[in-house]
């Protein structure tokens, strides 16, 4: 039978040709989703991430928080070495700093931020979570002694090193006030030494005060180094060195807030000084060591004519630590001593005489010695994995640790701004450098310290003789031994500090298997944990301007002419924090007076352009200073928060300094950050 082909069903190639458009076009469409949808879960699954790291590093700080610092703050160096702290610092800006005559911001190819003509960091250690890296006061009593690689000390471990380290070669210890270790507060008095208060020539006397002679103008001029006449003077008893009957000339740190006029403004400075024998500041007299202030202020970088007076209650006065050369020994007439051990990851060793040294406190309370330090934290992005080794089994393969994050940055990959990475210090600075598995310093992209000794476990290697290497992709780190034959279950090797700048001694075969250890790497995506910590204390202050506000301090609203009477305000630093009032007089018959109540500092308020941070008084109340004189009294820090920070972005320098900025600073504001908060006021000694 012959078909008719006009009666074939069928599809002609147009319209085939139009079904796969068609199929196409959506297919497309639904492809189209899922790279949004993707990012989307790398974003959250990095968000997650930062959270949990935010959550780790909460319960590592509490669970040294008998080693808090005192605050955590923005702070610089100036060309003698004096730090300043910079109290006006909002932890909420991230961006690196501008030339404040221009308002311009560079940077040059190198990644160096350029301010009024002159390179001042990198920006990597300038923007970000490393904008307060500043560590103030972190301390605990002295503890017992252990044998280190041949020297006996009481071992201290920072806890948020690694440390921005400085060498000065030529004295062979650390430069200027980058690492500075000190004792207890010394109790203040008030000296006349026209009265011989105190008797400078007393043989028995009390080292654990410094009295503070206001402009002495001695009618017996014998009775004050001539230099010093009509100047503000701190007075300190010396400790003496019973062998060889002589005072030992100890150097001490001076913290302060004074009022400095430049011939046009007149504004109070915050400042940290170190005060040392053999400077024209500094004379003896007697059994006591006495100080200018003006002078110190003036070798600070300041002038003489232009101090105006000190904020007494600001002034705080410790004994700093002498650093002794590793080819030196420790005084057991003088507890104040330190080896920097391992200098730039932040390992003391402290004069063992310490450990059962007793001072006496501001109520004559006998107390322990007290070993604080101040330092900058080098990079917050640096993640701290503390674990121990573990102990193979039988039959089982190599153990295997798997670290915080899914993966960190090698050091053959690329930072942020495109250039390589190299590993977890900056290849200009040296003193990141650590031993490896081969034997010289290097760069590393993971470090492994053993936290019994100070020491680097030499290993982060395939080959043979490593006793462990990381999966960098995947974040594991996984360990075996490298020797069968000497019954230990994993043999490695830990380049011992001893004492010298990165000197290390090897130690020959050990075990690792139980040994307590922290890896130190950067993760990939720009994740880190920053901490931030609200002063231990602040002074209760009356400033006639807001610009003299300074960290460590509070102001009552409207009692020295400025500010809402129902607010209290903080130096820009502490916004966000909290803090407990233990004592609030209020205006009204309902509630005058509150006691331990915490309030949040979360307000910014702006005078003359000077910007400060406060919290507001509930319930729509005022103070009242009426009743005692005061309103308000112990304010204390009740905060703790880390802030985790991602951002998976990149961007690009290259020749124009000013483009660089702006790359940069578009960079920044896309980095997300999340905030973990805690209570824990620590920070007490």
């Amino acid at each position: 039978m012959k078909m008719n082909r006009r009666t074939v069903k069928g599809a002609s190639l147009i319209e085939v040709l139009t079904v796969i458009v068609v199929f196409l076009v959506g297919i497309l469409a639904v492809v189209q989703v899922f790279p949004p949808g993707l990012q989307v879960l790398r974003t959250n699954r990095a968000q997650t991430q930062a959270i949990s790291l935010a959550r780790a590093k909460v319960q590592q700080v509490l669970g040294q928080s008998a080693q808090l610092p005192e605050r955590i703050v923005a702070g610089t160096f100036n060309a003698a070495g004096t730090v300043f702290i910079l109290s006006q610092t909002d932890p909420n800006s991230l961006t690196p700093p501008v030339d404040p005559a221009t308002n311009i911001g560079e940077v040059d190819a190198s990644g160096q931020v350029i301010v009024a003509g002159n390179p001042v960091g990198h920006w990597s250690k300038l923007t970000g979570p490393n904008k307060i890296t500043r560590i103030i006061g972190e301390g605990r009593p002295i503890s017992q002694p252990t044998f280190v690689n041949g020297i006996r000390g009481s071992r201290m471990q920072l806890m948020f090193a690694p440390i921005f380290y400085l060498h000065d070669a030529g004295a062979n210890r650390s430069a200027g006030q980058v690492l500075q270790v000190y004792g207890n507060d010394l109790r203040r008095a008030t000296a006349n030494l026209d009265d011989q208060i105190p008797d400078t020539a007393a043989a028995l006397y009390d080292t654990d005060v410094f009295y503070f002679n206001a402009g002495e103008d001695a009618t017996n001029p014998a009775e004050v180094p001539p230099a010093f006449l009509n100047q503000d003077q701190i007075v300190v008893g010396a400790l003496q060195d019973t062998v060889a009957a002589t005072l030992i000339p100890h150097a001490y740190r001076v913290s302060m807030s004074f009022i400095f006029n430049d011939g046009v403004n007149q504004r109070v400075v915050e400042a940290i000084f170190t005060a040392a024998p053999g400077n024209p500041y500094f004379a003896t007299q007697g059994n006591y060591s006495i100080i200018s202030i003006p002078e110190l202020v003036a070798a600070g970088g300041f002038t003489v004519a232009g101090y105006r007076g000190v904020e007494i209650g600001s002034l705080r006065v410790q004994r700093i630590f002498s650093e002794v050369p590793s080819t030196g020994t420790f005084n057991q007439d003088d507890p104040y001593q330190f080896i920097p051990w391992n200098h730039a990851y932040g390992t003391l060793m402290l004069n063992p005489a310490g450990a059962n040294y007793r001072v006496s406190d501001i109520d004559g309370n006998s107390t322990p010695l007290v070993a604080r330090v101040d330092y900058s934290v080098y990079d917050w992005r640096i993640m701290q994995d503390d674990f121990s080794i573990p102990r193979p089994v039988a039959g089982t393969f190599s153990p295997n640790v798997k670290l915080l994050v899914n993966s960190i940055k090698p050091g053959s990959g690329q930072s942020a701004d495109g250039t390589n990475f190299g590993g977890i210090g900056l290849a200009t600075d040296a003193f990141m450098q650590v031993p490896t598995l081969a034997g010289p310093l290097a760069q590393q992209d993971f470090v492994l310290m053993d936290l019994q000794t100070g020491g680097f476990i030499l290993g982060n290697d395939q080959g043979a003789g490593s006793p462990y290497f990381v999966d960098k992709s995947n974040g594991n780190v996984q360990f075996r031994d490298t020797d069968t034959t000497d019954g230990f279950a994993i043999t490695g090797r830990i380049a011992l500090p001893n004492g010298t700048f990165q000197g290390f001694t090897n130690s020959g075969p050990v075990e690792l298997a139980g040994r307590s250890v922290r890896g130190m790497y950067i993760p990939s995506s720009e994740l880190a944990t920053q901490v931030l910590k609200a002063s231990a204390s602040y002074n209760v202050v009356y400033p006639n301007a807001p610009n003299q506000l300074v960290a460590g301090q509070c102001y009552e609203g409207a009692s020295a002419g400025w500010g809402q009477p129902n607010r209290l305000y903080f130096p820009l630093i502490d916004r966000g924090q909290k803090v407990t009032i233990g004592e609030l007089w209020l205006a009204g018959p309902s509630a005058p007076v509150v006691r331990d109540r915490d309030l949040k500092i979360s307000g910014v308020e702006q005078f003359a352009g000077v910007s400060v941070a406060y919290a507001e008084i509930p319930g729509g109340n005022t103070f009242d200073s009426s009743r005692n004189g005061y309103a308000v009294r112990r304010v204390n820090g009740a905060s703790i928060k880390v802030r985790s920070f991602y951002n998976p972005d990149t961007f690009t320098l290259g020749g124009s300094t000013t483009t660089n900025f702006d790359n940069l600073r578009r960079w920044i504001e896309r980095y997300n950050t999340t905030t973990t908060e805690t209570f824990d006021a620590g920070g007490n000694y």
